[in-house]
């Protein structure tokens, strides 16, 4: 008997052995990984470098370097070298390829194959990760390590299925992206051309052009260009207004007002809106000029200059979202940048699919384009949701993200594209988690310094660090 008995215990430990799966160490297999990806950005910048199309090259080895801050080999390249434990520069590379443009095609034959080659043994190996760790039964590290295999190969069906990605016609986002850009698509076939007004306008007149417009109970669309683009300005604005009144719980946008909405054809035209009818003056009318938008008090609302409908209609929508909220709650005028910008891009993300406006650096106008130095490939996204996500993506994979102590204490000039895009994703992560705690925290009083993160805090029932540390996982998860 007691024979039979300890060859059973024998028996059922050799099956746990058999069945026991490897605990899988993300840190430390990443770690690996990450030199392997500087590996072949480095080995694509010397490439780049030999042909002398220098930005190129600085683009692979700051890529190298952000994965890997003391990889030599990167760090040589861009010529640098090693002095105690700091690197310092030694015989910097030229800022500037001196080929031609018609040099340059030829020039990058053979550094952009490499450079494709690289980036697939890249996904591939990224690939042998995602699966090392499925069979170790770890979907958390696998799911997170999908997103390298999406960096360097962004259809990868199988990777975007991993992170809950859905397809919209031909663009892969998070699922519950999807399903927001779908409510607010029914938003804007839902909207109203507005009805037609035909009487003179007074501010027209006085700057000497035609107004075209449409007005209904909360908004008035003027424009220099047609009816059918005053028709579609009213159209998407009313989108917007009820977008954002259906996601902060609210009956009225504007309360007892309404507000007027402005599209100029021309820089002459609306430049002389700001001099004739806003009557700016002096530095605040230079400032004035340089902006592609400008507030107005009488008629209460939003005038803009742009030769792109959709990036009119961003900035129209992107303001009329700021002053649903800030109508909507008291104190409204405290309300935080930061904010502003999250709540208004989640707006537009949802109706429009567009993140064009710049809510950050004012000093330097233009739209929400990435300068980003080591992704030039996130430019093709400029003015998109997508081009956001992955650009906090990259700050939480890289644990650089600005923390929420900081932004909230940052005025509109100090916020800067990631901590926009940290902004956007917070409205995202709460909006799709605390849906109840986010209405009630965007309807409480705008409040001051002292009070902004103890505001949070209460409403949320947690301490920021908390709440931070759930978001990144969060993004980490599904970005």
């Amino acid at each position: 008997m007691r024979t039979a008995l300890l060859s059973f215990i024998a028996l059922l430990a050799c099956i746990a052995h058999v069945n026991a799966q490897p605990a899988y160490d993300l840190d430390a297999q990443r770690a690996k990984l990450w030199d392997f990806f500087a590996d072949k950005h480095t080995e694509v910048g010397d490439e780049y470098k030999k042909v002398q199309l220098f930005e190129d090259a600085r683009q692979q080895y700051l890529r190298a370097i952000e994965l890997m801050p003391d990889h030599g080999k990167a760090r040589r390249g861009l010529g640098m070298k090693k002095k105690g434990d700091a690197w310092v520069d030694d015989e910097p590379m030229p800022e500037k390829s001196p080929l031609k443009p018609s040099e340059k095609i030829e020039a990058r034959k053979k550094p952009d194959e490499l450079k494709a080659k690289n980036f697939e043994k890249c996904a591939d190996r990224a690939r042998k990760q995602v699966q090392a760790a499925t069979s170790a039964g770890d979907t958390r590290a696998a799911r997170i390590l999908a997103s390298d295999v999406l960096t360097y190969a962004p259809d990868d069906a199988a990777a975007r299925k991993l992170r809950g990605h859905e397809k919209l016609g031909e663009d892969w986002m998070p699922g519950f992206a999807k399903k927001w850009r779908e409510e607010g698509t029914a938003h804007v076939a839902k909207g109203t051309f507005g009805d037609e007004v035909t009487e003179e306008d007074e501010q027209a007149k006085e700057i000497g052009v035609k107004f075209t417009r449409r007005a209904s109970k909360w908004l008035m669309a003027r424009t220099t260009y047609d009816d059918t683009r005053a028709k579609l300005m009213h159209r998407n604005g009313e989108a917007a207004i009820t977008r954002a009144m259906e996601l902060l719980g609210v009956e009225a946008p504007f309360g007892t007002h309404r507000y007027t909405i402005t599209h100029f054809q021309s820089v002459a035209e609306y430049d002389a809106m700001l001099e004739k009818v806003l009557k700016l003056t002096g530095d605040e009318l230079a400032f004035g000029k340089k902006l592609a938008g400008h507030g107005q008090s009488k008629p209460w609302g939003f005038l803009c200059r742009s030769n792109s409908d959709a990036g009119a209609d961003d900035m129209i929508a992107n303001t009329i979202a700021i002053n649903v909220m800030n109508t909507n709650r008291r104190n409204g005028r405290l309300t935080q940048p930061w904010v502003e910008t999250g709540f208004s891009y989640l707006i537009t993300s949802q109706t429009l699919g567009t993140c064009i406006t710049t809510r950050y650096s004012l000093i330097k106008q233009g739209a929400t384009a990435s300068s980003h130095t080591t992704m030039p490939e996130l430019n093709k996204k400029s003015g998109t949701p997508d081009h956001l996500r992955e650009a906090i993506l990259r700050e939480v994979t890289l644990k650089r993200d600005l923390p929420l102590s900081r932004i909230v204490n940052f005025e509109t000039n100090d916020m800067t594209m990631e901590a926009a895009a940290k902004s956007f994703s917070l409205m995202e992560f709460w909006f799709s988690n605390y849906p109840d705690a986010t209405r009630k925290y965007l309807a409480s009083p705008g409040e001051e310094k002292e009070a902004r993160l103890t505001n949070i805090e209460t409403h949320f029932g947690k301490k920021v660090e908390e709440i931070e540390a759930e978001w990144r996982e969060w993004v980490l998860a599904n970005y």
